[in-house]
């Protein structure tokens, strides 16, 4: 037997040629072995090898297709065999269509095989989507870990904040923001990006946040916490970088309030002022965990009552449109529309602004952070 002929006799559907009037010219072993004929001279015509109904179709309207088009697909049947019914899908082309002395060669496939993969087909589907809901769940969970439940209040200053994580949201980000009481008339607001994003990125968004915490607590200095922070991650084996912007608020006695910002590689915040005006403050250092040592820079200013300082990741600027960034002047011009308005208010619109510039799936999470002064009451 040549080869050609074996992949004939052992495919694996059952293969025959019958006349327009269904008597079978001839089949492949595995039609045989699955209809339980011995051999082709003791092979009935194929009609009678179909239940009744399924006769009365061919004969009403398979067979008239196949005069007309030449051929048929995925025909459901059911097949009279020796171990009995055995429903099956047909697939037919008729050589010469309309011709009554055309060959048509068949193809009979068990549909219990088709059923079997369509079941197995959607237990895979559930099982997917079912990983896919936990994976999502679990990112949620872990981002929400990383990410205050609630902002502290402080005397005459206003303070909300925003999140959106990439894509579906199934991973965690690296993206992160944070706000925490170092005494009585001290406050520290924190915005970074890790890089990566996952179980990794959680890991080393946790280590850095508390690693702000704990040494802001030692240091008043700005970027002597960053230092503190970059030693950190140095000693990590991930290897991987962190940007941060830090901002401590400081209430004095007098009733001003005074604003340090230093940023480590990370975008600089924008201050909006109660007329609209927009401008970016502080200066860029060393991004963190890339070398010792590393450059950071302290900047001052005092608040006056209506300025928001907006913190933001890069997330935001970097926000794609097909070939088009988002970019500083697209969200400086969107500020200038926010002035007098709240905390919370200014980092949503933000957020939608550049979730919906990215037809609603961002491609890199957007964090926001909002600290606006309210007024000159401040009462202990």
């Amino acid at each position: 037997m040549d080869q050609k002929s074996e992949l004939y006799e052992q495919a694996p559907c059952g293969l025959i040629t019958i006349t327009r009037t269904g008597k079978v010219l001839a089949a492949n072993k595995t039609f045989l072995e699955w209809m339980g004929i011995e051999n082709m001279a003791s092979a009935p015509e194929f009609l009678a090898m179909l239940r009744t109904g399924d006769r009365i179709f061919w004969a009403t309207h398979l067979g008239p297709l196949l005069d007309m088009h030449g051929e048929i697909r995925e025909i459901a049947v059911e097949l009279m065999t020796a171990g009995g019914p055995q429903s099956a899908l047909l697939n037919a082309t008729s050589n010469d269509p309309g011709d009554p002395g055309t060959t048509i060669d068949v193809a009979v496939f068990p549909a219990e095989d088709r059923r079997s993969y369509e079941r197995e087909l959607l237990a895979a589907q559930r099982v997917a989507r079912d990983s896919e809901t936990k994976a999502r769940e679990l990112a949620d969970t872990l981002q929400r870990s990383l990410i205050p439940p609630s902002l502290p209040w402080v005397p005459g200053l206003d303070m909300g904040g925003a999140y959106r994580p990439a894509g579906d949201g199934s991973q965690v980000g690296g993206d992160f923001y944070d706000a925490f009481q170092l005494s009585d008339r001290d406050w520290m607001v924190v915005v970074g990006d890790v890089c990566g994003k996952g179980p990794e990125a959680a890991v080393l968004t946790a280590l850095t946040r508390y690693s702000v915490r704990g040494a802001a607590m030692e240091t008043p200095e700005l970027p002597k916490v960053l230092d503190a922070v970059n030693s950190a991650l140095l000693l990590d084996p991930s290897g991987k970088t962190c940007t941060a912007v830090l901002g401590r608020l400081v209430r004095p006695d007098d009733g001003s309030v005074k604003l340090q910002v230093a940023a480590a590689g990370h975008p600089l915040p924008r201050l909006l002022d109660s007329s609209g005006g927009v401008k970016e403050i502080g200066r860029y250092g060393t991004l963190l965990g890339a070398y010792e040592p590393a450059a950071q820079y302290e900047d001052s200013l005092v608040l006056e009552p209506g300025d928001a300082v907006v913190f933001f990741t890069d997330g935001v600027t970097e926000a794609r449109s097909g070939s088009e960034f988002y970019g500083e002047e697209r969200l400086d011009e969107l500020l200038r529309t926010l002035a007098g308005r709240s905390a919370t208010e200014i980092a949503m619109v933000v957020a939608n602004a550049v979730v919906e510039f990215q037809d609603g799936s961002p491609r890199d999470d957007v964090a926001l952070l909002v600290v606006r002064r309210e007024s000159d009451d401040y009462t202990s």
